[in-house]
């Protein structure tokens, strides 16, 4: 009879620490992550007679371009249910609105947003490539997409970008919450 090289109890307990080590080092960077928050500050200008809101859609994005978290979605919201919204087209084509995130339109200003680093289920995500996605449409205006690539991880940053339309400014920073 051929004899196994590991026995049971040696399998079982290397197992379990395999299990515990990788435990260990998914939780130790979901820690690092937890310390940290995206700040999105966006400014959009409009003015006019008979001006409309625009509706507005904040959401990060993955490496691959798939949608991690809505952060707000911005809409008129009346009795015939939310007309133009699929204007919103890069949001829309992926995402549905939530009462935790959308809102009635807005008049022109500025506005921040932050991400602490979780999805839409609530879970924290691990530091990486991301999108952050600022889409503004106007009935009977421009439609206008932000998406910025930014890493995520245990280096705070602060950027601003100048936009050319009724979405003026963008700026992100990145940094230890509190």
């Amino acid at each position: 009879m051929k004899r196994s090289l590991i026995s049971r109890r040696n399998f079982i307990h290397r197992s379990i620490g395999l299990v515990l080590t990788l435990w260990a080092g998914q939780s130790l960077a979901q820690t690092r992550w937890a310390g940290m928050k995206l700040d999105i500050t966006f400014e959009f200008v409009g003015n006019g007679f008979r001006y409309r809101p625009p509706y507005v859609a904040v959401w990060l994005e993955d490496a691959q371009g798939l949608p991690v978290r809505t952060l707000a979605v911005w809409f008129e919201q009346s009795r015939k249910g939310p007309r133009w919204l699929n204007e919103l087209r890069r949001w829309y084509r992926s995402n549905e609105p939530t009462e935790a995130v959308s809102g009635p339109t807005r008049m022109p200003g500025r506005y921040t947003l932050s991400w602490d680093g979780k999805d839409d289920k609530g879970n924290l995500v691990n530091q990486g490539d991301y999108y952050v996605c600022v889409e503004l449409v106007r009935e009977h205006g421009p439609y206008e997409l932000f998406r910025e690539k930014v890493i995520l991880a245990q280096t705070p940053f602060k950027r601003s970008y100048n936009v050319a339309g009724e979405l003026k400014e963008v700026s992100l920073s990145y940094d230890r919450q509190g």
